[in-house]
């Protein structure tokens, strides 16, 4: 008798958008995404925005209801089958970490900040595994804060960027009367364009041969051309003008009536249609068409295993080294003698998760990024270059903490930039990591291979014990400098190192 196979387990996406909150729902069934189930709220985060680019209490709570409501529909899932984001907005908002601990709290799940770039990848990969296609492929999505562009072929984005112009930002900056005037529309349109000019050259240089549109304000305004006996499957200048057209007639936001448009979107369709025509002008697309998949999807695509973040992750790693000319050999050093030191002390120093060994790792491996600059504070330049580059696969809050691991590796111990941590366990636990690169970095100071299998390493609370083997230190007077030096600069801080 055939056994019969277990149901496949259902994976979550959630998307915290500066307009909407998605939740979707899905199953990877026969190599194929199966998507069981959708839920959108309005939440018009980047409205709640202050001047101060602070989340108002107001946005807060909406967004908490929210997630509120995603919680229930989620209740009972693992957290390895949930992947919750937070975009332009959360990038945004200078209270950002504030709000995601009760976000957290009230979703029940993890929420990562992504940069702009790792949110156009995210995009791309949706859209480019739910349409398989051969052609070379542009992908737009306009959000509410910000749109984002990828360039591409099959599974691979070549060129991504993320440009700060959404439908919701630019309604607050052009439309804040609510006229459907000439002059607002202008206004809108030559900004957007603005925005372009830093993208325009190296796209067009690109080039591609098919465009895609994606996101609730691209669809909504395929399916008015639509009803209004425009192209059934693309989207045209000829049709964004003549919507323009029909807008500023309307003359005010209260009077829009339009087949196919949902009430939903009647706020913010001006500004999204400003920034389309901007798009289409700018980047000279003659047809644009358009896919269902979008962020959301490239978060499922990920979780089904199809291809693993630590992957992506894997090779951000190794185009940041070979950008910035590092000494791979040193770096496989380090890391080699960081990740022995971390097996020797992960249980008593309560680091032996994944997620830590692969932070030291990764960070062994990117010590030196910073000498591509300068040797003086070379800690310093790579702390900046890893804190401002595209690192696809990481979140902020990954990419800052591999900053502040490179900042930390040498010289003074920056005690106090660690305190950005808001939990007290876990800022303990990276300040630990951050003495085992350390240390692995003044074992190999001679950028020759060594043995750390007889290099015994204690703790006693904070304390970090280093035990060689008999003579060790007298044949190698230099590592002896090199750890008494060290040892200095972790007293200062209160971080006691023994050696012998």
């Amino acid at each position: 008798m055939a056994t019969k196979l277990e149901n496949p387990p259902i994976i979550a996406a959630v998307d915290l958008g500066s307009n909407s909150f998605h939740l979707t729902l899905a199953k990877h069934e026969h190599n194929n995404l199966q998507i069981i189930g959708r839920l959108k709220e309005k939440v018009r985060l980047a409205e709640g925005l202050d001047k101060y680019s602070c989340l108002d209490e107001a946005s807060q709570e909406r967004a908490l209801e929210c997630l509120a409501q995603f919680r229930q529909r989620m209740s009972g899932m693992p957290i390895e089958n949930v992947r919750a984001v937070g975009t332009f907005t959360l990038r945004k908002a200078k209270n950002a970490q504030q709000f995601l601990s009760r976000a957290e709290k009230t979703l029940g799940f993890p929420i990562e900040i992504i940069s702009g770039h790792e949110e156009a990848r995210l995009i791309y990969e949706g859209v480019a595994h739910f349409q398989l296609t051969n052609k070379k492929q542009l992908v737009v999505d306009i959000g509410g804060g910000s749109t984002e562009f990828a360039i591409g072929e099959a599974f691979e984005p070549r060129l991504l960027d993320s440009l700060q112009m959404g439908c919701v930002s630019f309604t607050q900056k052009y439309f804040s009367d609510k006229k459907l005037s000439k002059r607002n529309f202008k206004k809108a349109i030559t900004a957007a364009r603005l925005e372009l000019i830093s993208i325009q050259d190296i796209y067009l240089r690109e080039g591609w041969e098919l465009s895609t549109g994606t996101s609730g304000t691209i669809e909504s305004i395929l399916e008015i051309c639509r009803q209004y006996e425009f192209e059934k499957d693309h989207i045209t200048l000829n049709c964004l003008m003549d919507l323009k057209q029909r807008l500023i007639g309307m003359e005010h936001f209260d009077n829009i009536e339009l087949s196919g448009l949902s009430e939903h979107r009647r706020e913010i369709l001006p500004a999204g249609l400003a920034i389309l025509i901007a798009i289409l002008r700018t980047l000279k697309i003659e047809k644009l068409f358009t896919s269902p998949a979008a962020l959301r999807e490239g978060l499922l695509y990920e979780l089904t295993g199809i291809e693993q973040p630590f992957d992506i992750k894997e090779r951000a790693i190794k185009g940041l080294l070979s950008r910035y000319h590092t000494d791979v050999e040193q770096a496989r050093r380090v890391n080699s003698t960081a990740i022995a030191l971390w097996n020797k002390v992960k249980h008593d120093w309560k680091i032996d998760g994944e997620y830590f060994k692969q932070i030291l790792s990764w960070s062994a491996r990117c010590h030196e990024v910073g000498l591509s600059i300068n040797f003086s504070k070379h800690q310093k330049h790579g702390e900046y270059i890893i804190r401002n580059s595209n690192l696809s696969g990481f979140s902020v809050p990954q990419q800052n903490l591999l900053a502040l691991m490179v900042r930390a590796f040498r010289r003074k111990f920056p005690l106090h930039k660690f305190e950005v941590i808001e939990n007290d366990e876990f800022r303990l636990k990276m300040i630990r990591l951050a003495r085992l690169l350390r240390l692995a970095v003044v074992l190999n100071h001679r950028r020759r291979d060594i043995s750390s299998t007889n290099i015994n390493i204690k703790v006693d609370g904070e304390t970090l014990n280093v035990v060689f083997p008999e003579s060790y230190l007298d044949e190698h007077s230099l590592v002896s400098a090199d750890l008494e030096q060290e040892r200095e600069f972790l007293e200062a801080v209160n971080l006691p190192l023994n050696f012998y």
